[in-house]
């Protein structure tokens, strides 16, 4: 049994050593772990307040290094934009004297980041040596202090809620002007805690030299705040700053909306009205040398898939091209959409027959040696190609035809921007809602600028107007919601708004014809009276030609571009389907389709949607913090920081 027991105490006594060397590493380690933790050892910020109510604020922040958050260095943030007790936004500035690390001086940078500006301190081509290393900031910054009736006061964040590290110690220490500090002080009183926390009173002291100092370390978001108050008279208070006046901002507005209407109204009377047109009466035929696409261009003042349709179109009666509709084809699943292709005609280089922008088509379309064109979304760039040549071309031939009348424009812009300029006085220091009008209401200027005026309809004005601002003006709409109580008038906003419509309106209808424009626009009238007039009034007009599959060949391209294709094509149902007219430009299932007026209709609206969708491509103060009214992260001052 003895023998035994000296075993076990033998071996326990060999593994001894061990053991002791295995607890000794793990003490070692978690030791090592504990010593590696960062904090901020010391927190120590005088400040300076200086007779013109500006404070002077030095910050030592002294850190524990272990290059863990810190490497570089550290980011300071400080907030510059509050809400003052209205609730609007007030700034203070901010504005860095000095910065150094260990005393020297150091690479820094500061930057907005929202409501802050983040001062980064540190080399970023160096990582700091672990240990300790104060980083000393000096600044300036206004609009910090209290006026009160009965006293001064500054009401200061000291080391702000937000570090992600312990403070381990943090002091406070203000002087007045031309005193030493701690000096002349008529209260002084503290917070500690977190954001909205008063703290005990015995987490900080009061030293002789009326500088506070905190008796516990700060985790993080826990902060110190001080109020150090004086009596009046030592301080001046800066002046005012301007006030938001409302009312004249509102008298500003109706002034501009006022100024731009009428000017408008003026520039449209003298300069924006085509010359007195002549009279329109029945034309049989085309003026010489226009093709459809350009009457269509000279009625409506633009350039759309109607007036490439009209083209092409146009190209085939003159034996330039082939139009094949392919059949839709059904399968069990779906039904593939059958389309269309052009092909480039054998006889096609005698193009003597084809107007400067027809032949300019032609190329586009045909270029090189390509024969075949399909009408889907696989040619989208070709299609696209083509109906930009056919808009240069056309715009290049009406150049004579039409005023633009832009500098006349551009003055309604003008009084518009001297408008939202004459608001600045009166703004106060809420100076980014200037900006925000004038955005947004030249965003609805620019839109304007883009719409196209179609002459003969006011519909087709307003439709298209409301398509491009709308969107806009509602989104600017909800913009004035955000100005209430931000020290701008919502109404004024609105007028100005109005004014930008205003402007926006009346782009398309500057735009004016010429005598020799409106002389055409008649004739280009006259035609389509013809076009779409009724059998029974026919008879009255003066001798028009007889009515044969020729004539109605010749001007089909025409009646599609004045959107008359339907109307012709009842009125010669008769007349092609005794011939049984099939166009020797057109190949499709159903040959016939063009004796009937309905069987016209779906092909000139079927054939136009497809080359509108073929260029798409596929979809893919502030309170006072005296008497406890105050409490941790409130006044000036604060923010927090961070390693790098």
């Amino acid at each position: 049994m003895s023998s035994q027991k000296y075993g076990i105490t033998t071996a326990l006594y060999v593994r001894l050593p061990f053991f002791a060397v295995i607890l000794l590493i793990l003490l070692c380690v978690c030791c090592s772990g504990a010593s590696a933790t960062e904090a901020i050892e010391n927190y120590d910020v005088k400040i300076r307040i200086n007779r013109d109510s500006s404070i002077e604020v030095t910050e030592d922040i002294t850190a524990r290094v272990e290059n863990i958050a810190i490497r570089r260095g550290i980011i300071r943030t400080f907030p510059v934009e509050y809400r003052d007790s209205d609730g609007k936004t007030a700034e203070v500035s901010f504005d860095v004297a000095d910065v150094r690390l260990d005393g020297a001086a150091v690479a820094w940078r500061a930057e907005r980041a929202g409501r802050n500006i983040d001062l980064r301190i540190g080399d970023p081509d160096r990582i700091l040596a672990p240990g300790l290393h104060t980083f000393t900031i000096k600044y300036i910054t206004t609009g910090q202090i209290g006026f009160f009736e009965d006293h001064d006061e500054l009401y200061w964040n000291v080391t702000g809620n937000d570090w992600v590290f312990p403070i381990m110690r943090a002091s406070c220490s203000a002087a007045l002007p031309d005193r030493p500090f701690g000096k002349g002080f008529r209260d002084v009183e503290w917070y500690v805690g977190e954001y909205g926390a008063k703290g005990a009173r015995g987490d900080a002291v009061l030293t002789s030299a009326n500088s506070v100092v905190t008796t516990r370390a700060l985790a993080p978001k826990e902060g110190l705040t001080v109020v150090f108050a004086w009596p009046k008279g030592l301080v001046t208070p800066p002046p005012p700053k301007p006030r938001d006046n409302e009312k004249a901002q509102t008298a500003i507005g109706a002034l501009t909306l006022l100024l731009v209407s009428g000017w408008f109204l003026y520039a449209w009377r003298k300069w924006g009205r085509d010359p007195v047109r002549k009279a329109v009466i029945p034309v049989f035929y085309p003026p010489e040398g226009s093709s459809p696409a350009f009457l269509r261009y000279v009625r409506d003042m633009r350039v759309d898939h109607t007036a490439l349709a009209s083209a092409i179109l146009g190209l085939a009666v003159k034996g330039a091209l082939t139009i094949e509709e392919k059949e839709d084809i059904k399968t069990f699943f779906e039904t593939k959409k059958g389309g269309y292709v052009l092909h480039k005609a054998a006889d096609a280089a005698d193009d003597s027959a084809l107007e400067q922008e027809e032949k300019a088509l032609m190329m586009q379309l045909f270029s090189g040696s390509i024969e075949s064109v399909e009408i889907n979304q696989s040619c989208s760039t070709r299609i696209a190609s083509a109906m930009s040549s056919l808009k240069r071309n056309l715009r290049r031939r009406g150049e004579g035809l039409f005023l633009r009348n832009t500098d006349k424009v551009m003055a309604g812009a003008l009084i518009y921007a001297l408008g939202i300029a004459a608001l600045y006085p009166f703004s106060g220091v809420h100076t980014i809602n200037l900006m925000l009008s004038g955005v947004c209401g030249f965003i609805l200027i620019s839109l304007g600028m883009r719409l196209k005026r179609a002459a003969n309809s006011g519909i087709q004005n307003a439709t298209q107007f409301l398509k491009r601002v709308l969107p806009s003006a509602f989104l600017a709409s909800l913009g004035s919601v955000a100005l209430i109580d931000e020290g701008y008038s919502p109404l004024t906003f609105i007028m100005f708004m109005a004014a930008a419509a205003v402007i926006s309106v009346m782009r398309p209808l500057m735009v004016a014809r010429t005598k020799e424009g409106s002389d055409l626009l008649s004739d280009i009238e006259g035609l389509r009276l013809y076009m779409v007039t009724a059998e029974k009034d026919r008879l009255e007009m003066f001798n028009p030609p007889d009515e044969t599959p020729e004539l109605f060949e010749r001007l089909l391209p025409y009646a599609l571009a004045l959107d008359a294709a339907k109307t012709w094509g009842n009125r010669f149902e008769k007349v092609l389907a005794a011939v049984g007219y099939r166009p020797r430009w057109y190949a499709g299932p159903a040959p016939y389709i063009f004796i009937r007026g309905s069987g016209l209709n779906d092909f000139s609206s079927g054939f136009v949607d497809s080359l509108g969708q073929s260029m798409s491509p596929p979809a893919p103060g502030r309170s006072s913090g005296l008497g406890g009214g105050g409490f941790s992260g409130g006044g000036g001052g604060g923010g927090g920081g961070k390693g790098w």
